[in-house]
Parts: structure tokens; C-alpha cells; sequence
């Protein structure tokens, strides 16, 4: 038996993660044949949507130039499967508003320009997680509030906007719901979140006295009783109460009555990301976990640069070169036990060892550094806890089909 040494306080044998990783690498020079010609069985996303041009259709203060509630159009090419619209605003996520399309088509996607949306470029991100690149010339946003809706006498009402078609655990963009109180006096106001496949409210929010026509903000981070919360689709529901007595409410559907997509205030939440953000394949054979002599892991093919992202937020346990595994990271998982492992990049890790990252930061790109032929991804999952610390690896193929069915 080896002698041992204590890294970072624990106790391990003397081995290094050089020469495990040449254990456990070994069965990857037998998927060269697989990845010279990249096999198929996989899930392929589509190409990204090509834009043209932005125009302002109602409600606008010129032809690149709209107001809170305008309704604008993006055109171009291969905007049929367009889930989201985003308003990215100055640079950065920090400030993104994603909505859901009034309307696609193949060459012309409508949205509504959201209330906490500021000026700057518009893309468009299809069902398939591909994104478009920026418009040319940004949307020039009039922040002015809209004069409020004339009411009769203690007439109450909401309005509700969802910042956010499709949002993800751990991202740097939370789910938010942006909300105005509509009347002549200030209301109690109560905030719901609604997991729509059952009815369940999971959590609210209590901001009570609420002036009337001043923009308001609720933001989950996709947490509930402790514990992140199933993947799905949610709902915001907002309800008011005057002085007076006078009631309102955003929503009132209960589960099945509706499409849930058609649920106001609604968006689609997920716990980890696709981390491959382009066409790609899954390999089969050698190139699948298990396949040649212990892989470990599944390949997954894509162009050489394809950009990689974080499946899940977490920390960077490793980022290193390895010889069979060329330029690698692992990210320990929040509110997880697993660890996942990313392999062959282009170049080193976009972060470093330490660091913290969101679930869809970019990380790097696909590569085939290491004893890899062809550009691919080999991607491991590992139970706690953890990676080459007492975990196993687990077959990541069922979780990448998920997170590609919906991200």
C-alpha cells in the first residue's frame, strides 16, 4: 500500500491526479476512430438565428426607437423556433430582460418591450439554446412611464410582467416579475410563486403597502424550504387588497385549465444548462460512458471553438493540462453532491481554480487538446463525494439529454 499524504486536510494516497487521470484515460485512444467521423445518436440543435434588421411597429418614438409596451420586429432568417427575445440592454446579463415572442415566423419574430428594459441591442435565442448575434443598431428605449390607465372611483388593478421566458438555477439572471399596482390609493400586496404542475404555492413574498402606478420587483433564485426546486414551469401571482376592500389579482388559473405557457406571468425554470451552446451530436460505442476499455464519461461532438458554458453553478475544484486529457476543469456542483468534469477544451479554462462560477458561464471551448481525434467534448459526471475523492462516475448521457431537450 502507498504511503500517504494530507492535501487540503484530507488524507489520500500518494498518487497523482497525473497518473490517475492516465488510469482512467487510457480507454480514450480507443474512441479516435469514433471521433474522426463524429457518430450520430444524438440530440442536434439548429443554427442560430440570422437577424437583419429591428423596427419599431407601435407606440414608437422612431424607427429604432420605442417605449415601455411598444411592440417591435426582428428580421432575418430561420426565426420559426424562436423561444425568447432578449433586450440586453448595457453590457453584461446584469441588466437582460428575456420575454416570450407575441409572434413568430420564419422571417420576422414580434415582441413587447418590457417594462424594466433599458436601450441597447435585441437577440434572439431559438428553442434549442442558439443564440443570435446582437442586432446592428440597438433599440433606443424611452424609460418615461406610460400615463397610467384611467380608473372609476376604488377600482383596483395589476399589471405583471415576467423578466424572463426561460431562466436557470444558479444563473446570473434570477427569475424576476416586475409589478404595478393600478388605482388611487396605496394596496397590501401578497406575491405567489406557483409551481403550475400541481397548483402549489412554494413560496411568497409579503412587501406589503404598495403605492399605486411605482414599478415593483420580486427575484427567486430558484430556492424553496431549503432545497432547489424541480425543474418545470412556474408562475408569479400577484394579488392586491386597497383600504377600501377592493381586491385584484394577476392570475387565478388553476393547473390543467391552460396551456401553461399561456399562464400569465409564467416562465420555465431548469436546474442546469446544455454546456455545448451550438450543433452537436452525442457518440455512441467507444465514444459512449462505458464504451472502450472504462470510459468514463460521454463524448459529445461539435466544431472545434463551439463556445462550452457551465451546466451547473458551482466551484472550480480543478483546472489543469493533463497529457490523455488535455485542458480540463471540474466544477463541484451547488446543492449538490456531484461533480462534473470537463475535458479536451481548445485552450485553458476560461476561469481559474477557486473561482465560483453561474450555471451558463462561459467556461471555453470545444476542443481536442490531449489524446483526443476530433473535437469533442468528454464530459463526466461524479457522486460525492466527488471527483477521484471517494465518488464513482455515473453515465451523464440521460442528464446531457435532458438539460439539451430544454436548454
Amino acid at each position: 500500500m502507498p504511503h500517504s499524504a494530507v492535501i487540503a486536510g484530507r488524507t489520500r494516497p500518494r498518487w497523482t491526479y497525473a497518473y490517475l487521470l492516465g488510469l482512467v484515460f487510457a480507454g480514450l485512444a480507443t474512441t479516435a476512430a469514433a471521433a474522426a467521423t463524429p457518430p450520430t445518436g444524438g440530440a442536434q440543435a439548429g443554427p442560430a438565428p440570422k437577424l437583419r434588421a429591428l423596427v419599431c411597429r407601435t407606440s414608437c418614438a422612431g424607427v429604432s426607437s420605442a417605449r415601455v409596451g411598444s411592440r417591435v420586429r426582428v428580421r432575418g432568417r430561420g426565426l420559426a423556433h424562436v423561444d425568447s427575445v432578449v433586450f440586453e440592454g448595457l453590457r453584461g446579463a446584469a441588466d437582460d430582460v428575456a420575454v416570450a415572442p407575441l409572434r413568430t415566423r420564419k422571417k420576422y419574430v414580434d415582441a413587447r418591450v418590457p417594462r424594466t428594459a433599458v436601450s441597447g441591442p435585441v437577440v434572439l435565442v431559438s428553442v434549442d439554446g442558439a443564440e443570435s448575434a446582437p442586432t446592428a443598431v440597438p433599440l433606443t428605449i424611452d424609460t418615461a412611464a406610460p400615463p397610467a390607465p384611467t380608473r372609476a372611483g376604488n377600482d383596483l388593478g395589476i399589471d405583471v410582467e415576467v423578466q424572463g421566458n426561460r431562466v436557470f438555477y444558479g444563473a446570473e439572471r434570477m427569475a424576476q416579475v416586475s409589478y404595478m399596482v393600478h388605482g388611487s390609493q396605496p394596496a397590501s400586496v401578497t406575491v405567489q410563486l406557483i409551481r403550475l404542475s400541481d397548483g402549489v404555492a412554494i413560496t411568497s413574498w409579503e412587501p406589503g403597502l404598495v403605492p399605486p402606478e411605482t414599478p415593483q420587483m420580486v427575484t427567486w433564485d430558484g430556492m424553496a424550504g431549503g432545497k432547489v426546486q424541480r425543474a418545470g414551469r412556474y408562475a408569479f401571482r400577484v394579488s392586491a387588497q386597497s383600504s377600501s376592500g377592493a381586491t385584484a389579482s394577476s392570475s387565478q388559473v388553476q393547473p390543467g385549465t391552460a396551456p401553461a405557457g399561456t399562464v400569465p406571468g409564467s416562465f420555465l425554470f431548469q436546474r442546469n444548462i446544455f454546456p455545448i451552446r451550438g450543433p452537436h451530436t452525442f457518440g455512441t460505442g467507444a465514444a459512449a460512458f462505458g464504451g472502450g476499455r472504462g470510459h468514463m464519461g460521454q463524448d459529445t461532438f461539435a466544431k472545434c471553438g463551439t463556445p462550452m458554458v457551465a451546466a451547473t453553478a458551482g466551484v472550480v475544484k480543478f483546472k489543469r493540462y493533463q497529457s490523455r486529457a488535455g485542458n480540463y476543469l471540474v466544477i463541484d456542483g451547488d446543492h449538490t453532491s456531484y461533480d462534473y468534469a470537463y475535458m479536451h477544451l481548445r485552450d485553458a479554462a476560461l476561469v481559474d481554480q477557486g473561482d465560483h462560477v453561474y450555471t451558463g458561464q462561459p467556461i471555453g471551448f470545444v476542443g481536442d487538446t490531449g489524446d483526443a481525434d476530433g473535437c469533442h467534448l468528454h464530459f463526466e459526471v461524479w457522486t460525492g463525494p466527488g471527483w477521484y475523492s471517494g465518488g464513482h462516475a455515473v453515465d451523464p448521457l440521460p442528464l446531457l439529454q435532458a438539460w439539451d431537450k430544454f436548454s
